[in-house]
């Protein structure tokens, strides 16, 4: 069994998903000690193990999850958050922390249906252009970010993991830069934990997922 904690820094203000990424940097370094909360091993050196710890805006509520060693981590520091710092501006918060127990599984005869809540970065340089020439399975790169995920949770896929989507593209400008991503829904034989990220970028808040009942 596996462990998800989720932070919600209530405030009286209402937050966008690019405010994930500053939340990265403050909490960055805020807590410069632990490498799970900004994934640099030093000032030059970038940590290339799949983050444990994801920075998300919920329902306009700047958030942060942890999953493992990132949940432990949370529940460790969570108190001591105060007040953070966004854009230049002091904003006193109120730290609130949910403590799940998850367990992966893939399962033979059932299956499960999720929403991205935030956009999907699926594509990098190389399969954009497959993508572009009608050469490139979404479904199969949704199958393999969530091997992935077992994978972060030392956790060995025994069984063939089924994907099935419905999806959108979107165009999310980043610094002045259109970057593709997608929104839908997929079914899927994999229980999953909501909020966790799938694929590139989730550690600021991409790819989040929520369960749909």
């Amino acid at each position: 069994m596996s462990k998800l904690a989720i932070v919600k820094l209530n405030t009286n203000l209402k937050f966008n998903n690019r405010d994930a990424e500053k939340l990265r940097g403050f909490m960055g370094r805020t807590f410069q000690e632990n490498i799970l909360f900004h994934n640099h091993v030093d000032t030059f050196t970038f940590n290339y193990q799949s983050s444990k710890i994801y920075y998300k805006v919920l329902d306009g509520i700047l958030s942060i999850v942890g999953i493992e060693d990132g949940a432990e981590s949370l529940i460790q520091t969570y108190e001591k958050i105060k007040d953070i710092d966004i854009n230049g501006k002091n904003i006193l918060v109120d730290s609130e922390i949910t403590l799940k127990n998850y367990t992966l599984s893939i399962d033979s005869e059932k299956s499960y249906k999720y929403n991205f809540i935030s956009p999907w970065f699926a594509l990098n340089q190389e399969n954009y252009k497959k993508y572009k020439n009608d050469d490139f399975d979404l479904n199969a790169q949704l199958r393999n970010n969530i091997i992935e995920f077992f994978k972060l949770n030392r956790i060995w896929a025994d069984k063939k993991i089924e994907v099935s989507g419905d999806f959108k593209e979107m165009l999310i400008v980043q610094k002045d830069t259109k970057v593709l991503g997608f929104v839908g829904e997929f079914t899927t034989n994999v229980k999953l934990p909501s909020y966790i990220g799938l694929g590139k970028r989730k550690s600021i808040g991409y790819g989040t997922i929520k369960e749909v009942f």
